[in-house]
């Protein structure tokens, strides 16, 4: 599975794995002992600072409203401009361990905290999208990105459900396209309108597609992939990732 890291990465992380074998679990986060029984390694007192994902929320791009009280309803936003996949949903919000876990991984190669991931998308709302999918598809980076990064941590978090096929070039990026960060919803629109395409439609046509990323920040990139999927003949699209910010 790490075939896509440099060959120090083997030599490091077979390192990391003879020393855990000797060594206690330590917690990811704060480094305390954590028991064998733990599914992860995360201490108790670091995972109760994760904001699990819960009601009520948009039961389309799957925000949290700011006010806890009521259903989920569809919010404002998804009624004024449907988007093109049926229901986003992430496993937490965007902030303290979770938002640690995604940069450390993506950006320093802390390779550690896959498993760690990969184990909160298995929380019942994801087992429950993954069921219903026919095919998961990782949101796909450019050869560019990958070469300076080394691996797409999406086709990695997909990876976590291995009962389930995953298309790892059901979508494919055409267009190397400027980091979203710090960009206005507007902009990260324009950014990556036009970045994506399906090269194979017949791979997708009449399925539900399951598009996994690491984060949800405004859904630009969700929604341009989900209408390339769509266009293709995708049945339908959803999408789960292990976060998103909070609030619309």
């Amino acid at each position: 599975m790490l075939a896509e890291f440099n060959g120090n990465g083997w030599l490091k992380r077979l390192g990391l794995t003879v020393l855990e074998f000797f060594l206690p679990r330590m917690c990811l986060f704060c480094g305390v002992a954590v028991g064998e029984a733990a599914a992860v390694a995360v201490c108790p007192e670091c995972e109760a600072q994760i904001q699990w994902v819960a009601s009520p929320l948009c039961t389309c791009c799957g925000v949290l409203f700011a006010s806890r009280d009521g259903a989920d309803r569809v919010c404002g936003a998804c009624q004024a401009d449907p988007p093109p996949f049926s229901r986003a949903r992430a496993a937490a919000l965007y902030d303290g361990p979770v938002a640690q876990a995604i940069t450390r991984f993506k950006f320093s190669r802390q390779l550690a905290f896959l498993p760690v991931m990969q184990h909160w998308l298995k929380r019942p709302l994801g087992l429950e999208l993954v069921a219903a999918a026919d095919l998961l598809a990782p949101v796909p980076l450019h050869p560019k990105r990958i070469k300076n990064r080394g691996f797409n941590q999406s086709l990695f978090l997909a990876r976590a459900f291995p009962e389930a096929p995953v298309a790892r070039e059901a979508v494919v990026r055409t267009r190397h396209t400027a980091p979203q960060v710090g960009l206005n919803p507007k902009q990260r629109q324009d950014n990556v309108k036009g970045a994506f395409a399906v090269t194979d439609p017949a791979r997708v046509k009449g399925k539900s597609v399951l598009l996994i990323d690491d984060l949800f920040t405004t859904g630009a990139t969700a929604k341009e992939c989900a209408r390339v999927l769509r266009r293709a003949g995708a049945r339908r699209v959803e999408v789960l990732t292990v976060a998103r910010v909070e609030y619309d």
